[in-house]
């Protein structure tokens, strides 16, 4: 859906400026907006799922394990498709502010894509390097959006989510290496320096609950603190924005509208698009094709 489209339907959640402030600098941040018992729960689910990991001595498809792991101390990296997982975290997705929003700044016809536990570990939990979401999962438009939810407190020390604003404007990287290898991210001098030197780390209480637009520019550094990271992540598509390739995860509500109707139509927009590998043959994370190429923060 084109942008005059969108803000043409009232909004439903986000307030006088927001969607300007979305369209100009690619993110919006609302904090503490997730509190009381539909916290509780999330975190509760988060800890079902962590628990489950304990019985594993490798990474699975839905279950991806930090170095270090073992039953007695578990090192959960990421847990995919956590809409299958608990009933808790699909309730969420749908029927949460979270469409709502998403409606505000994509348009009133919503599908779900996707929703993940990150965690970053105390002491040591990994990075992740530059990268645009975009380029995992690309569509006929670019309206996608992933919200960051925090499931503990955020803090500059313990890794937060960092992002290079009004870099979603300037089209899509490439995240090859020059040998023509996957490699999930973007290289640091392809960044290039003024965009380095333009970041905003993006910290607060637990509760708090950040949104970034598909091709914004992001990462963020390990987490050498003595206190976790947990966040949830969930995207979000544009009702007529199709993708091009196979999802990375694909859970059983994957692609159902959650706001709105289904249009019947594809909207194309005019990019550039750079392909990534075929998903369908498999995909473990972000993490797993980073390491691969660590690069110097």
């Amino acid at each position: 859906m084109r942008w005059e489209d969108v803000v043409s339907n009232p909004p439903l959640q986000v307030k006088p400026g927001d969607r300007d402030s979305f369209l100009a600098q690619g993110y919006l941040v609302f904090p503490e907006l997730v509190g009381g018992d539909e916290l509780s729960r999330l975190q509760r689910g988060l800890a079902d799922l962590i628990e489950q990991s304990r019985s594993l001595t490798e990474s699975t498809t839905l279950f991806d394990l930090e170095a270090g792991h073992s039953s007695e101390h578990p090192r959960l990296r990421r847990a995919a498709c956590v809409d299958d997982g608990d009933p808790v975290f699909w309730e969420f997705c749908s029927t949460s502010v979270l469409p709502d929003i998403a409606s505000d700044i994509l348009g009133p016809d919503l599908r779900f894509r996707d929703a993940f536990a990150n965690l970053k570990w105390a002491d040591g939990g990994a990075a992740v390097d530059w990268h645009q979401d975009l380029a995992f999962y690309p569509h006929t438009n670019s309206g996608t959006c992933q919200f960051i939810v925090a499931l503990d407190d955020i803090t500059a020390s313990n890794g937060p989510l960092t992002v290079i604003p009004g870099s979603h404007l300037e089209g899509m990287y490439s995240h090859y290496a020059d040998d023509g290898a996957w490699i999930g991210a973007i290289p640091l001098d392809r960044v290039g320096e003024a965009n380095l030197g333009n970041v905003r780390q993006i910290t607060g209480r637990a509760g708090t609950v950040s949104v970034h637009h598909s091709l914004m520019l992001h990462y963020s550094a390990p987490n050498h603190s003595d206190t976790s990271r947990p966040v949830l992540v969930v995207t979000y598509a544009a009702a007529d924005a199709a993708p091009y390739t196979a999802p990375p995860y694909k859970s059983s509500h994957y692609g159902e509208i959650v706001r709105g109707s289904e249009p019947g139509v594809a909207h194309h927009e005019e990019m550039t698009v750079i392909l990534p590998p075929d998903w369908s043959h498999g995909y473990t994370s972000i993490f797993e094709h980073q390491e691969s190429t660590p690069q110097e923060k």
